[in-house]
Parts: C-alpha cells; sequence; structure tokens
C-alpha cells in the first residue's frame, strides 16, 4: 500500500491499485481512467500525475512518485499500513468528466472534503 500525503505531508490515506483506503484499512473509493469515485459511482475528483485534484485542477494530495506543480512538501514517515479490507465489488461510475488543466496550486478542500 502507498501513502496519499496532503498538502502538510501528513499521511491521510492510502492506494492499492486503483483503490482509495482510509487509514482504518477501509475502501473509500477508486479510480477509473483518472477519474476518482466514491462507491456510490459517482466522481468526486481527478488523479493527474500522481497528485489528487479537485474539480479546478487545484491539488488536494500527492503520493511520492507524484511528478509536476505544487510544490510538494516533504511528506513525514507514514504509519504501518492499515490491513486492507476485502474491498466491495465497485459499482459501474457515471461517465469522467473532462479533466481539468492541471493548477500550481493547493485546494483549499482537506482530504476528508474531497472524498466526502
Amino acid at each position: 500500500m502507498e501513502p496519499i500525503f496532503d498538502a502538510g505531508g501528513i499521511t491521510v490515506a492510502w492506494l492499492r491499485g486503483d483503490l482509495i483506503y482510509d487509514l482504518e484499512g477501509y475502501v473509500v473509493g477508486f479510480i477509473r481512467h483518472g477519474a476518482v469515485y466514491d462507491y456510490d459511482g459517482v466522481q468526486f475528483g481527478f488523479f493527474m500525475n500522481g497528485y489528487f485534484r479537485d474539480g479546478d485542477g487545484n491539488a488536494t494530495a500527492f503520493i511520492r512518485r507524484a511528478s509536476g506543480t505544487p510544490l510538494r512538501p516533504i511528506p513525514e514517515i507514514p504509519p504501518i499500513p492499515p490491513i486492507p479490507q476485502i474491498p466491495p465489488i465497485p459499482p459501474i461510475p457515471n461517465i469522467p468528466e473532462i479533466p481539468p488543466i492541471p493548477t500550481f496550486y493547493w485546494s483549499d478542500l482537506e482530504w476528508e472534503e474531497f472524498i466526502r
């Protein structure tokens, strides 16, 4: 599992394949073709070049191999990953929105607001 860091470099979630897990190991979303969805199949963001981005193209979080902008903080040493729950079968997602142009900015949304 790969840690997901917020704008302050704090571990906020985990990425395993195309599934997003919370810090306790529960699936909270998934990625399909660069779009980020909840388990109702509703898109709430984008995953581009290692950044999770809101609808305006602003970054909300990142993984270590992220490239581009905005500047990333030095991330904390992540905690030990949780034992992931067996994921439910993902729903058929809505047709993805057209991705925004990535910005140089961090979003005003905290990770928890981003994933709802």
